[in-house]
């Protein structure tokens, strides 16, 4: 990899890229790179990862996207009891700390296998190619990308009165790692345009109908209680 690859070229994307794999490098941890070279560079970091796809490259990296998660949620929490100042919240907040460092690995790795399950089921009924570990990881890899670049903004947007525009900036970050995402599958299962864009948003509108049906449910459930509750005539 020569350094106008790494660098993503000499455009705008290319010049933040260079900055946010030099910042991230400086820190010492060596997945930090593989991780923003998916986000930017998806079907190349395939080429380049796959032979290191399975079982346990894969989990350990839903489990370290899940303690940055962590550590990001820690940083606001710790900046808003510096705010704030609640004084008498300080224990609990110590404990919440804790308890995130060990919840959310565990949690990025649960949610993040599941839905893999769900895209490889998709795509291979769509003809992909790819294993399940190599599409795990490979995805794994975007998603932790996806985490570092938008970790600045995920920290700023607590800023008073111009915090709104660093959660757009937030947004724009995510919007592009669904791009790469959905290089990644392309790659991972050489699929065409449109099977790949279905694989990708499958899973989405299944997650969707879940939430509306379990929002429905529960109203459903409340407004019959407070039917039942009601003196009868």
């Amino acid at each position: 990899m020569d350094k106008k690859t790494s660098a993503g070229g000499n455009d705008g994307l290319g010049q933040v890229e260079k900055i946010a794999t030099n910042a991230y490098s400086s820190l010492g941890f060596k997945p930090f790179k593989a991780w923003l070279y998916a986000y930017f560079h998806p079907h190349k970091a395939y080429g380049n990862e796959k032979k290191n796809a399975n079982f346990g490259s894969s989990v350990s990296t839903l489990a370290y996207i899940g303690l940055v998660n962590a550590i990001i949620a820690i940083v606001v929490m710790a900046l808003v009891l510096v705010l704030a100042m609640p004084i008498i919240g300080v224990p609990l907040t110590v404990l919440g700390a804790v308890t995130l460092l060990v919840a959310y690995p565990i949690a990025s790795v649960i949610f993040g296998l599941i839905a893999s399950l769900v895209y490889f089921i998709v795509a291979k009924v769509l003809g992909g190619t790819g294993g399940i570990w190599q599409q795990t990881y490979g995805m794994a890899l975007v998603s932790g990308g996806v985490v570092l670049m938008i970790l600045p903004f995920n920290i700023l947007q607590i800023v008073p009165l111009i915090g709104g525009i660093f959660g757009l900036a937030g947004l724009a970050v995510a919007l592009y790692g669904i791009v790469s995402q959905y290089r990644m599958i392309r790659a991972v299962h050489s699929l065409s345009q449109l099977r790949a864009i279905i694989v990708l948003l499958v899973p989405l509108v299944l997650i969707v109908a879940f939430v509306i049906f379990v929002i429905g449910a529960a109203s459903i459930a409340a407004l019959g209680a407070y039917g039942a509750s009601l003196p009868m005539q």
